[in-house]
């Protein structure tokens, strides 16, 4: 029951069975009343009872929510809640709903709150350097959440229930409350509480298929950065300091999983948000892999539609619209596209006619949250014919501005027409085109090719060398885009591997820039080791040093895509970095007969 339908019942009370309800008075007795239950709900949740304690806990999300700053980046929030919804499912619900918060701040901290709520500040996130940390430190957290260790330690506490007392008297009071919020995200546990979280949270992480290494990894960090003492662990959850006894007690933890003691683990934030926003599905019209001649996520409305695989702006197709009679409307839309309509949207695209007195138009359908259909808008038309060359087109589509781009308040879906006319008899073609807001910036991927959608020399994809036998472009299966890139079992006597390699990424693409990010996508029809490699190779392409300088090795699972990646820096010393022309990536992968894996979606930043 939430806080108004409370009021509501006490209201009615009131007012139905009290002898009298004066006007005068009725809003004072109604709230000395809802204090009166907050106060039994206190008592409830330090008595033990969960539902109390959910009730405490909202009330205290509401206040943190109302004075800090949650974190707005997608991809920092698709990352945290990726991890996180992996190892919750492992932990007991207790009638919980564990959810997890992001908060702006440079505090290197996270913590829980009764009810089930976590919290990490995004200077947690700049701290730990992969997955298998991140998971330790939610793991951690989720442990004290599960175990109720914050009300074991506030029951013993008269102080705080004062506090309590004073808090749920005072309403709603910023100050009461912050000194609450305060003793809550500042308690220090006991050594034993501490002890048990370490051990369950490594446990639990290893159950939702994390390295529990990334725990020993984790406390080795906060000790090297700050300390054995109490001003170290104060950074992090005024818990009891992370000493090195904690350090050896989750490397002992290991021996319990067989797992090997590491330093490297994996990092999926980048690979968790497109590094060129387009929120178009098959936006240059490369798939049909139902083999209608139409391509995927586009529908026809009316007219002769087709996917054309003779002409194309970039790639291989493009989809062309046909009408041997000037009254006849040639329209196809794509799917429905989520958007906010008080951001402003760039569409932008290259079209092209058959003999340059075709006409044509690209607009929007209006829907809202029903999916009903509420009007239509047309950023890009044309007074006067289309060139017979592919030509550019960009148009904007915002709540501001001009009437014919104007979204209704109750938007909420929209999609893309694309239109011949009008009075427009023969061919007009669409290709590469974009809808993305106009506040997000692209991001630069320095593997102009990672994602294998264009066709190179031999069927390759482009930006690719390797034996064309084994490894090509896939159209049938892709996690990014429309394509992939598909390795088969070596047909090579002498070795054993299947590898790849992208063209020689150029230092000279480097200049100023020492921390990097590579990350990728990977499928299999079973369980198949690879390695990542990059070299520093000379101006003959010959490797400067012997050894990789990363290496990266991952296995995949039968039918599932997966993501991994690393956060990486480039130090060389003078001398060597004069030798150093280009880095080579590669991947060698040892396939069984008669089996395959499919990689894609390859990002360096």
């Amino acid at each position: 029951m939430n806080k108004r339908s409370i009021l509501f019942v006490f209201a009615f009370l009131y007012c139905n069975f009290l002898p009298s309800c004066f006007a005068g008075n009725i809003l004072n007795d109604i709230f000395r009343a809802y204090t009166k239950y907050q106060e039994i709900n206190m008592m409830l949740w330090l008595a033990g009872d969960v539902k109390a304690e959910k009730r405490f806990g909202e009330e205290t999300k509401w206040f943190i929510n109302l004075t800090s700053k949650k974190e707005k980046n997608p991809e920092i929030n698709r990352w945290v809640h990726s991890v996180f919804d992996r190892v919750k499912a492992n932990f007991r619900e207790r009638g919980f709903n564990y959810n997890i918060t992001v908060l702006q701040g440079n505090d290197v901290n996270a913590f829980a709150i009764p009810g089930g709520s976590i919290f990490i500040y995004k200077g947690m996130l700049n701290f730990v350097s992969s997955d298998d940390e991140l998971a330790a430190v939610l793991a951690h957290e989720l442990a004290h959440s599960e175990r109720r260790h914050s009300l074991q330690m506030l029951r013993t506490s008269a102080a705080f229930q004062l506090l309590l007392q004073k808090a749920v008297k005072s309403g709603r009071d910023r100050e009461t409350w912050g000194q609450v919020v305060g003793a809550l995200t500042s308690l220090r546990f006991s050594r034993e509480h501490e002890v048990e979280a370490d051990a369950l949270g490594q446990q639990r992480m290893f159950e939702s298929g994390y390295n529990p290494g990334g725990q020993v990894l984790l406390w080795e960090k906060f000790v090297q950065k700050f300390g054995k003492g109490d001003t170290g662990i104060g950074k992090y959850l005024s818990t009891h300091p992370p000493s090195q006894e904690r350090v050896d007690s989750a490397r002992k933890g290991l021996a319990k999983y067989s797992v090997p003691e590491q330093k490297d683990f994996s990092l999926s934030l980048n690979i968790l948000a497109e590094v060129r926003e387009n929120l178009l599905q098959n936006p240059s019209f490369e798939s049909d892999i139902s083999k209608t001649k139409i391509p995927d996520s586009w529908f026809v409305q009316s007219g002769d539609v087709s996917k054309d695989n003779s002409t194309s702006a970039t790639g291989k197709s493009s989809i062309r619209l046909s009408s041997d009679n000037k009254m006849r409307v040639v329209r196809v839309n794509s799917d429905f596209i989520q958007i906010n309509p008080s951001e402003k949207y760039e569409l932008s695209g290259s079209m092209k006619s058959s003999d340059g007195t075709q006409q044509g138009n690209i607009g929007a359908e209006i829907y809202d949250k029903k999916k009903k259909l509420k009007g239509y808008v047309w950023p890009i038309t044309f007074q006067q014919p289309i060139s017979k060359t592919w030509m550019p087109v960009f148009g904007l589509l915002h709540a501001g501005g001009s009437k014919s781009v104007n979204f209704p308040p109750e938007t909420a879906y929209i999609k893309i027409l694309l239109q011949n006319g009008p009075l427009s008899k023969g061919e007009i073609w669409f290709d590469e085109l974009r809808l993305k807001r106009a506040a997000t910036k692209d991001r630069v991927n320095l593997v102009k090719d990672g994602d294998f959608e264009y066709e190179g020399q031999n069927g390759l994809p482009r930006g690719v060398s390797g034996n064309p036998l084994v490894v090509q472009r896939s159209l049938d299966k892709f996690k990014t885009g429309y394509a992939s890139l598909s390795l088969l079992p070596s047909n090579n006597k002498e070795t054993k591997e299947t590898s790849f390699e992208f063209f020689p990424l150029s230092m000279a693409n480097l200049v100023g820039k020492t921390d990097f990010q590579i990350s990728w996508h990977f499928s299999g029809t079973d369980s198949i080791k690879s390695k990542l490699r990059m070299f520093f190779i000379d101006e003959n392409g010959k490797p400067v040093i012997e050894k990789p300088f990363l290496e990266s090795e991952f296995t995949t699972k039968i039918n599932l895509w997966e993501s991994t990646g690393l956060r990486f820096s480039i130090k060389l010393a003078p001398d060597v970095q004069q030798k150093v022309k280009a880095i080579s990536i590669s991947v060698i992968s040892l396939i069984p007969p008669e089996k395959q894996i499919w990689l894609d979606g390859f990002v360096l930043e």
